[in-house]
């Protein structure tokens, strides 16, 4: 009897659920005994009618704020160790627990918490708590063997839907329950047994560094942030990215966790899909998820926007974890988007007149700098070529209109290489102040206009080579009115 009394008070005031808080209402396991020292537990608390307890059953309630998926699943496997008796006795009853396998008996015996004593019929192991003072993590964790779980009495698992997870028709007894989110449970049933799920699930955040890019030039560095519970099964966590098409990824993913890089990932699968995205995948591998258990694995890599991505509309993608039969919630979107600027040619007295004829190359800087390569897309459109792509002028069509597609949020210059007929060519080279929030405000690329003047006029800078034929020219012909005029005088003379 005080074997009894030592296990009950063991399993019922000492259980540790992974994290979790019992709360049955009548039928908390803390409510099965007032008195944890108490041989006898009241079977009115366990069940309405003590001599009725022929099947118990658990509910698993998830209230995590961190699981933002309303549809993610989650298994839980259980494991029964222990059979219990219930004997109504008055009104009152008591409950013992047993086992019904010899080799499962063995192992009990060799956890060093409990003692495995023969019946006097032979047919089974009466199981008490040897160790007063064991705590119920340190019951789970004695329990949570292959050897123990292979020899169990019965098994099996049961999932959660809307967060929410039953499992009817158990054997009264005393239960190993694992999560497939790496939880440990040791729960006693004797009746119906509630557990409010607190654990907390793997979570996913997702970072970029740049709201604008130039097409093919500019590198867009995308952080991934998984946050590992400090209770995890040996499981792999899969990393899905689904990006628009308009987005090429580097194939290079650096892990860290803290300032240590861990690994370098590669993307695993790469799946187009109808709606224009891209479906990458990467495994984080079940070795790294255990030893990083409580921390965070940041997971970084690099993209560039292609020609597949359209002026002024985002690209953008998001990301979400597979661990078990969990799945995250998508993360909230991250976008880049391309710009552009559209150049107007007028006459630089009548601005109202469009000018068609000219052409421009773009650059980076106002002098010097690097020329920005462009391929023709359609008449009096343009985009920035990729490496290998020939470029060519940008030529204004018969409107005076040209654009530019695939640019940054930065400071361009046009360089007019052909003036429209009959007008004086640029000199200097144009400034377009591209602007990103301008232009997404406006739902359209700005325009910038370019004015040529007709006419003859001398260069505003010239060389000095220029100023000395003047000078000389001139110099010359006053000499040359000089002579005539004294070789006049002399000849009157």
């Amino acid at each position: 009897m005080k074997g009894i009394k030592k296990l009950l008070t063991g399993i019922l005031t000492a259980t540790m659920v992974f994290s979790m808080s019992l709360t049955a209402g009548a039928t908390d396991a803390t409510a099965a005994t007032t008195d944890a020292t108490a041989v006898t537990t009241d079977a009115t608390a366990a069940t309405t009618d003590a001599t009725a307890a022929t099947t118990a059953s658990i509910t698993i309630e998830s209230n995590n704020t961190s699981n933002k998926n309303p549809d993610a699943t989650i298994t839980y496997t259980y494991y029964e160790i222990f059979k219990a008796d219930i004997l109504s006795l008055s009104g009152k009853g008591t409950v013992s627990y047993y086992v019904t396998n010899e080799k499962l008996a063995d192992l009990i015996g060799k956890t060093g918490l409990f003692k495995a004593t023969k019946s006097a019929s032979g047919d089974r192991w009466n199981i008490e708590l040897t160790k007063s003072t064991a705590e119920g993590d340190e019951i789970a964790k004695a329990l949570n063997t292959d050897d123990i779980k292979k020899a169990a009495l019965s098994t099996g698992s049961f999932t959660s839907a809307k967060g929410v997870a039953t499992k009817d028709n158990l054997d009264p007894g005393y239960y190993l329950i694992l999560s497939s989110l790496g939880s440990v449970a040791a729960v006693q049933t004797v009746g119906e047994v509630h557990i409010n799920e607190k654990n907390t699930y793997p979570t996913v955040e997702k970072e970029d560094n740049k709201d604008y890019a130039q097409m093919f030039d500019t590198v867009v560095t995308y952080t991934i942030t998984v946050n590992v519970p400090s209770s995890v099964v040996e499981k792999e966590i899969k990393v899905v990215d689904t990006a628009t098409d308009g987005l090429t990824f580097d194939s290079v993913i650096t892990a860290k966790v803290g300032e240590t890089k861990i690994a370098d990932y590669g993307w695993e699968s790469k799946v187009e899909n109808d709606n224009n995205t891209i479906t990458y995948t990467t495994t984080i591998p079940a070795e790294t998820v255990v030893n990083y258990a409580g921390k965070s694995i940041v997971l970084t890599y690099t993209a560039t926007v292609n020609e597949n991505a359209v002026v002024l509309d985002p690209e953008y993608n998001t990301v979400h974890i597979e661990y078990d039969n969990y799945n995250s919630a998508e993360t909230e979107p991250v976008k880049v988007v391309t710009l552009g600027l559209k150049i107007k040619k007028v006459d630089g007295t009548d601005k109202t007149k469009t000018l068609t004829g000219a052409q421009f190359t773009l650059w980076d800087a106002a002098e010097g700098g690097n020329n920005i390569a462009v391929v023709k897309v359609s008449d009096g459109v343009y985009r920035v070529a990729k490496e290998g792509e020939q470029g060519v002028n940008i030529a204004v069509d018969e409107n005076g209109i040209a654009q530019v597609n695939g640019l940054d949020a930065k400071n361009y210059y046009l360089q007019e290489e052909v003036a429209p007929t009959g007008y004086n060519k640029l000199t200097k080279r144009s400034e377009c102040a591209v602007n990103g929030e301008t232009q997404i405000n406006a739902k359209q690329v700005q325009e910038f206009t370019v004015e040529n003047n007709s006419g003859s006029t001398l260069p505003s800078t010239g060389g000095v080579g220029t100023t000395i034929f003047y000078v000389c020219g001139g110099i010359l012909i006053i000499a040359g009115v000089a002579y005539f005029m004294l070789r006049r005088k002399a000849q009157a003379e």
